[in-house]
């Protein structure tokens, strides 16, 4: 006959933490530990607020953190609020392509290769911040734009790729000695941002555009 499960109530008062710990321990802290990570991916998700910009960067160097969160602090006191909340919120997804990780850490490199596919497949950045080796590889895929799609060329001729360097656009220009040499704003031509007939998505690319002109103004 199979042992006798009692119900915690039954349990004398002294011996019940002790019963808790041998036979709900374990159940206890999986479920709390599933709780946390729900909540965690409801507020990252769910009810997290929208960000007005996400900025693609793709380099083979490493960029600090802290850097990267300070630039976005000054983009989000620039006159960019796309959804007129009053609140600019920017973005940047970095991709680290170092490829001496390929030899010392495989996993890393490949899962750092699937960050930057799945971010191209979804065709949210129109802005990408690329090096060199990157910015090939983007316009062997067709994903670097023309000055055409612009308001205007900005002296270019129309057929003209855009790649300007970084740390000539504001607000990268106080960065220049915490950022890696060789990065270029680059921008992801309209017929490869998957737009169709949407206005929205439209809308977006506009607005992208937009704030990449006022960076080339400031």
């Amino acid at each position: 006959m199979a042992d006798h499960v009692y119900k915690l109530s039954e349990v004398p008062k002294g011996q019940r933490w002790q019963y808790f710990l041998d036979y709900y321990k374990i159940p206890t802290i999986v479920g709390l530990a599933l709780l946390i990570a729900i909540i965690s991916i409801l507020k990252s998700t769910v009810f997290a607020p929208k960000n007005d910009l996400c900025i693609l960067l793709a380099s083979k160097a490493y960029v600090d953190h802290e850097v990267t969160r300070q630039i976005m602090d000054d983009m989000s006191r620039m006159p960019i609020d796309y959804d007129g909340d009053g609140e600019v919120l920017v973005s940047l997804d970095f991709v680290h392509l170092d490829p001496e990780a390929q030899q010392q850490d495989p996993e890393y490199f490949q899962a750092q290769q699937m960050k930057l596919m799945a971010i191209l497949s979804t065709a949210q950045s129109a802005l990408q911040i690329v090096d060199e080796e990157a910015y090939q590889y983007l316009l062997e895929e067709e994903l670097i734009g023309a000055y055409g799609e612009l308001s205007e060329t900005h002296g270019h001729e129309a057929s003209d790729m855009i790649k300007i360097p970084l740390t000539s656009l504001a607000p990268f220009r106080s960065y220049a000695e915490e950022l890696p040499d060789g990065l270029f704003m680059t921008l992801r031509p309209k017929d490869a941002m998957q737009i169709h007939e949407s206005e929205k998505k439209q809308e977006k690319y506009n607005y992208q555009i937009k704030v990449l002109e006022t960076m080339m103004e400031e």
